[in-house]
């Protein structure tokens, strides 16, 4: 009887530490996904006080888009934050955000203080794919990489015989 309830105890100890580590991955996911939503809606918005305290400000953050016009990178914060601050002087009106933009299927692999996790984005109708490295810094969650591939899986043009 007494190897029963021991036996009862340490399942019932095991499901809760299982529910308590399940519970904390979701909280973190959910304090990642609002800090990948927030960066966004600030850099819509041409907010750039705000967008800049969702990123790591280091010599290794680092941001890429791919598209079929090419790759654009910037290694670094100060590189990355002044091509911000000149994108948001060349084009200062913000862009609509609620209902235009969306994303989902989230993949979360988080590490202690750090984190992976890619997505999708629909941008009407402009689908992309998105992989973002955080890393967490007194207690919140910041953004050091930012990766963007556009048109994903559009099908490509064939163009025709005499263009080439």
């Amino acid at each position: 009887m007494i190897r029963y309830l021991t036996l009862c105890l340490l399942v019932c100890l095991g499901t809760q530490t299982l529910a308590q580590n399940n519970n904390k991955q979701k909280t973190e996911e959910m304090a990642i996904r609002n800090t990948i939503e927030m960066e966004s809606r600030h850099f819509w918005a041409r907010d750039y006080q705000n967008w800049k305290k969702t990123w790591v400000h280091a010599d290794y953050s680092v941001w890429i888009a791919a598209s079929r016009d090419g790759i654009r990178q910037y290694d670094g914060w100060k590189a990355w934050s002044a091509n911000v601050k000149n994108f948001f002087a060349e084009n200062p009106d913000p862009m609509p955000y609620d209902g235009d933009v969306s994303k989902k299927d989230y993949r979360f692999r988080i590490y202690g203080n750090g984190a992976w996790v890619s997505f999708t984005q629909d941008n009407k109708g402009t689908r992309t794919l998105e992989t973002r490295i955080l890393e967490k810094r007194n207690g919140q969650w910041r953004i050091a990489m930012a990766e963007i591939i556009h048109d994903i899986n559009k099908e490509v043009e064939e163009e025709p015989e005499g263009d080439r």
